[in-house]
């Protein structure tokens, strides 16, 4: 077709489109206005309207005719016979229209629905006949009807223009054509290897999703009429599988049907075509469906990378933070935004007793392996009771109850969870034994107050964290601990109510408050909880001869006075009871050394004063143990043993 032939065309569907656009929206507005008739009982308009929707019917077969003999002007008088009736049309349009109008209006029966579809009649019909009589020339402004139509020469100079230099690499695909008839697979295949594609052909629609499951293809160019299995059923079971859903799909086939094609598109399908194809139409059509193929795998490609970047950062994160923190880092909008607010929150923090000391007598490797074992333990409790693990220093636990989010029963939730620890530490014991690792006691330190919760730091490097007096008083707090013991502050007991049992409590100083701050000693916890220390401890046993020993006070972990000399004159395996001159505070710390020319002797060991008593003029403390070395506990145990022996032959001697 020459370059002439299809401008002429084009003016012939322009103008018909143009013309035909405004008798489309009368039908629609006298179908409205039927509509609205009926649904307010409102008879006696029925020769009205039919004389209406009869008029529209008109316009648009008129509309073929005439575009045809202005575009071509080969006849002059046909065109003006045919602006005629379409005016009488349009004119018996508004003027019926116009009637029943005014009728409603004087009947008080009108309202704004009803009024709209009237008045959108009358204009319409007014609009059509200005714009016709504009396009044909009738009122002399044939060029600027014209020019109201568009330019024509440079809408299809545009289309005419050739694919764009990389369309090449976007058009190549795998194409499957399914069709029951041999000559139509043969004339398809043809076509589009011609075009740069694969073809490959199935005669049957149960053989075609066979191989789309063993190799999905790129399109499908689909028949529907087939005996087995007809296309529209290979759409709905394309459609119902995940692997073949995206697969684009062209219907190609002899059945014209209105209906068939808004099913199969709902069903899944591209585009519906008609036979015979146009060989042009079709290569546009297969075009189009391979290029939105291809970026529909170029998106499912970036999403998988995208999946798999989110799935390994929250892997990497998760080691060092809890989900609940890492989750907002991801997900929330200002999750990485540095800052911090004011939260309620209750603190526990952990530490194993000794820990320095012991792991200086490991292989590194052996301390890495018995840390393993306690977090590994202790993170799966905490992870139940929904706590945060801010940090991981060595040995030591910050786990936050209330941050990132709260909740009524933090602190409740952080008593419980500090018992279930207290109580999963014999399985860690067990798994360090059983890898000949030695045994370990932890000390938890529980606190409830406000701090500064968030992303502290700054761009280039920050971390989620809390800050406070609060949390520095936690800190405090677990450092009165000794193994196997939990305590609380004051603001916790008082936070969780008679829920919480407790043994002893004391005052204790603490950097930052002006007054001395209570401590409990927690014992258990009720429902839902229902979690219980065992309290069973065993009897210290007086030594027929002291120990003598020689201490220093500990002050933040470092010597606070001179050497003291002291005897220890009762034992049990992890305390023992201390006779000095020298007064010490309750809950001080103090690094001891035998002095009896044990094989001990020299070597250093850790206690806490856990009570005091005065006989006499010395002071008795019973220190509990927070770290022994082998050597000294053997020390120690040999004398407990040699005092074990004298009491048996004291026994005998006085049955004797």
């Amino acid at each position: 077709m020459s370059h002439e032939q299809r401008l002429q065309k084009a003016r012939r569907d322009q103008l018909r489109e143009h013309l035909l656009a405004p008798v489309m929206s009368l039908a629609g507005f006298s179908e409205m206005l039927r509509e609205w008739l009926k649904a307010r009982d409102l008879d006696g308009w029925d020769t009205e309207l039919a004389n209406i929707e009869r008029s529209v019917e008109q316009l648009q077969a008129w509309v073929g005719e005439l575009e045809q003999v202005v575009v071509d002007q080969v006849d002059a008088e046909a065109s003006t016979r045919i602006r005629h009736d379409m005016r009488n049309a349009l004119g018996a349009v508004s003027g019926y229209a116009e009637l029943i109008l005014e009728e409603l209006e004087d009947e008080d029966s009108l309202d704004a629905s009803g009024a709209t579809c009237l008045e959108r009649l009358i204009r319409e019909s007014q609009n059509l006949l200005s714009s016709m009589d504009r396009a044909t020339g009738a009122t002399g402004d044939r060029e600027q009807g014209a020019d109201e139509l568009g330019d024509l020469a440079g809408i299809l100079e545009s289309l005419s223009a050739g694919p764009a230099d990389d369309d090449e690499d976007i058009l190549g695909g795998e194409i499957l054509i399914v069709d029951d008839n041999e000559s139509n697979r043969v004339l398809l295949s043809h076509r589009i290897e011609q075009q740069g594609h694969v073809a490959r052909t199935a005669e049957s629609g149960r053989i075609a999703l066979d191989m789309m499951a063993n190799e999905p293809p790129d399109l499908v160019l689909l028949d529907l009429m087939m005996p087995d299995m007809n296309g529209f059923e290979v759409l709905r079971a394309m459609h119902e599988t995940d692997e073949l859903r995206n697969i684009p799909v062209i219907v190609v086939t002899g059945l014209n049907d209105q209906e068939g094609a808004v099913r199969c598109i709902e069903a899944g399908a591209q585009e519906y075509l008609t036979k015979p194809v146009n060989p042009v139409l079709l290569q546009a059509r297969m075009r189009a469906c391979l290029e939105r193929k291809r970026w529909h795998d170029k998106e499912t490609q970036y999403k998988r990378e995208l999946e798999r970047s989110y799935a390994f950062v929250r892997k990497v994160f998760g080691r060092y933070l809890s989900d609940e923190v890492v989750d907002r880092l991801l997900d929330d909008d200002d999750g990485l935004k540095v800052g911090g607010d004011l939260q309620k929150v209750t603190i526990l923090m952990t530490d194993l007793r000794g820990f320095t000391e012991l792991s200086q007598g490991l292989d590194p490797v052996e301390v890495v392996s018995l840390l393993n074992i306690y977090l590994e333990e202790m993170s799966s409790v905490i992870v139940r009771y929904n706590g945060t693990i801010d940090e991981i220093i060595g040995d030591a636990l910050l786990v936050l109850f209330g941050a990132p989010f709260a909740a009524e029963d933090d602190a409740r939730r952080a008593l419980a969870c500090a018992l279930e620890m207290q109580l999963a530490m014999e399985r860690v014991n067990q798994a360090a034994r059983a890898r000949g690792l030695p045994t370990v006691e932890m000390g938890i330190g529980i606190n409830t107050g406000h701090v500064v919760v968030g992303n502290i730091g700054s761009e280039l490097r920050s971390k989620y964290a809390v800050v406070g007096h609060h949390v520095n008083l936690t800190g405090r707090i677990e450092s009165f601990t000794v193994g196997h013991q939990i305590l609380a502050s004051e603001f916790t007991v008082a936070e969780v109510g008679e829920l919480v049992r407790v043994g002893r409590q004391f005052e204790v100083d603490a950097k930052g408050l002006r007054e001395p701050i209570t401590l409990f000693e927690v014992l258990g916890i009720g429902a839902p909880f229902n979690l219980d220390l065992d309290q069973h401890t065993e009897p210290l046993e007086p030594l027929a001869s002291p120990l003598d020993v020689e201490f220093v006070e500990l002050a933040d972990k470092k010597l606070d006075g001179p050497r003291t000399p002291g005897r220890l004159e009762a034992l049990a395996d992890n305390r023992a009871v201390l006779a000095s001159d020298r007064s010490l505070e309750l809950m001080a710390n103090l690094r001891l050394n035998l002095k009896n020319g044990d094989q001990a002797t020299g070597a250093d060991f850790y206690a806490k004063v856990t009570e005091c008593r005065q006989e006499h003029a010395e002071e008795r403390y019973q220190l509990t143990f927070t770290s022994l070395p082998n050597a000294v506990r053997e020390a120690l145990a040999a004398r407990r043993s040699h005092a074990d022996m004298n009491v048996h032959a004291e026994d005998t001697a006085d049955r004797r």
